[in-house]
């Protein structure tokens, strides 16, 4: 077992564990509908010294997984230093992006590599390179996407291909899930389409606007593409079922999200969130205390990634997500 992979079991049987998403700027190359951040103005990078002690603290509090996002957290000047300190703290590290040809510049990839950065996930939309360039307003993102993971096969880190289901795709997963496969992609990650109340991270727009009988046909269908030899979706069946079950009554979904106690999001003002989504801070990282984290449980909205996750914590109900992840957790660790 590896120091990252022991460190995220450790922290499991304290019943500690936590996993972070951390902002590093707003700003962002891609024009995306339905993200309104690229819009914001002034631009914000995190100071980096306060990034370190803000891993130092995220990992004291429990943290073993991390996402850095923005904006296009490889656009700050020093993100590679930032993962390097996450490595050092034995978190689990993940890069997320949607400008591929920032993993082409000044050899980027391995710099990542070297840095200890477990998993790199590329937003892909489609198959189609003109609806991938009109969705994220990126000239060439297809063929810049090719190149990038050429670069990052050489290197050990992993690839994911982060499918949002949107207007253009939720009838298509399957076509969309074989085009990533083709690609090369390791895994594929399906992220639901929400709204958000936050006025710092802007979700929504017209591109999202799906029914939820739309949604949970989507997601039906993921679930059955799970069950077929050689799928690469990581998001549990267990869990995509859970998120039907709450768009058809949010009363009967088995599993509420954690979100602030096992899940959180870090703003570029280091300010603490339950989700990426809700409005209310619970304290600045730098400065709060760890009881501020130990909040009730949510049932407000369909966020994958801070539902997705949550399904690990509810005890012995757990046992369906743990089995099915641990059939993988080699793969991605």
């Amino acid at each position: 077992m590896n120091g990252k992979l022991g460190n995220i079991v450790k922290n499991y049987l304290k019943g500690n564990l936590r996993c972070a998403e951390f902002a590093l700027t707003n700003a962002c190359i891609a024009k995306c509908s339905f993200c309104g951040i690229w819009k914001q103005t002034p631009k914000v990078y995190v100071d980096t010294d306060k990034a370190l002690r803000a891993i130092d603290r995220l990992a004291d509090f429990g943290v073993a997984h991390m996402c850095f996002t923005g904006g296009e957290a490889l656009l700050h000047p020093h993100a590679v230093e930032i993962v390097e300190r996450a490595s050092k703290r034995k978190i689990n590290s993940a890069m997320l992006l949607a400008a591929p040809q920032l993993l082409l510049r000044n050899d980027m990839a391995k710099r990542l590599e070297a840095a200890g950065n477990d998993l790199v996930s590329i937003s892909f939309d489609s198959g189609d390179p003109e609806i991938m360039a009109q969705s994220r307003q990126i000239e060439n993102i297809m063929d810049d996407l090719a190149r990038a993971l050429e670069a990052v096969r050489k290197t050990r880190v992993k690839t994911m291909a982060s499918v949002l289901i949107w207007n253009g795709n939720f009838d298509k997963l399957k076509d969309v899930c074989d085009e990533a496969v083709r690609m090369g992609f390791d895994f594929i990650s399906l992220n639901y389409p929400t709204f958000s109340e936050s006025t710092v991270y802007e979700l929504g727009g017209e591109g999202i606007s799906l029914s939820p009988e739309q949604l949970i046909q989507s997601l039906e269908s993921a679930i059955e593409l799970k069950k077929k030899k050689g799928c690469r979706i990581i998001n549990a069946a267990s869990s995509m079922r859970n998120i039907v079950n709450y768009l058809k009554d949010p009363a009967s979904a088995r599993y509420h999200c954690f979100g602030g106690r096992h899940v959180m999001f870090v703003d570029w003002f280091f300010d603490v969130y339950p989700c990426m989504q809700l409005p209310d801070s619970l304290g600045n990282i730098l400065t709060m205390e760890e009881k501020a984290l130990d909040i009730a449980p949510c049932n407000k909205c369909n966020m994958s990634w801070y539902r997705d996750l949550s399904t690990f914590f509810h005890g012995p109900r757990s046992l369906p997500m743990i089995l099915e992840a641990a059939a993988s957790s080699g793969k991605l660790l």
